[in-house]
């Protein structure tokens, strides 16, 4: 009888997690091993980022929650995109959250924009 109720005490937390999920694009970045200048509302640093299978880079001028970004390291990451509602009228309208690391190295990236 308690291994009914473990089981089913799993059942429902991974059915639970799965509806937090609900409504998220994931997506895996690798961010380059350095900031470079950009200009969104005003100037500021900007990650630069590329898909995984891709070759070329862009600027990623938002935020992500979680991620700590430490220079000269080059990151693959797994993010989690959700369409906000209602954005402030400065603000990206998409949030962007660190699922997890999964590799952290220590080089300099390469092919990356002038």
């Amino acid at each position: 009888m308690k291994l009914k109720t473990i089981m089913l005490a799993i059942f429902i937390l991974m059915v639970s997690c799965e509806k937090n999920d609900f409504g998220l694009n994931n997506k895996t970045l690798v961010i380059a091993s350095e900031k470079v200048d950009c200009v969104g509302i005003s100037p500021q640093k900007c990650f630069l980022v590329r898909e995984v299978d891709k070759q070329d880079w862009h600027f990623f001028y938002d935020s992500i929650i979680g991620f700590t970004y430490e220079a000269g390291f080059e990151y693959e990451i797994l993010i989690s995109e959700k369409e906000l509602e209602n954005p402030p009228a400065d603000a990206s309208s998409i949030e962007y959250k660190l699922i997890r690391i999964i590799s952290k190295i220590e080089k300099t990236s390469e092919n990356l924009p002038n």
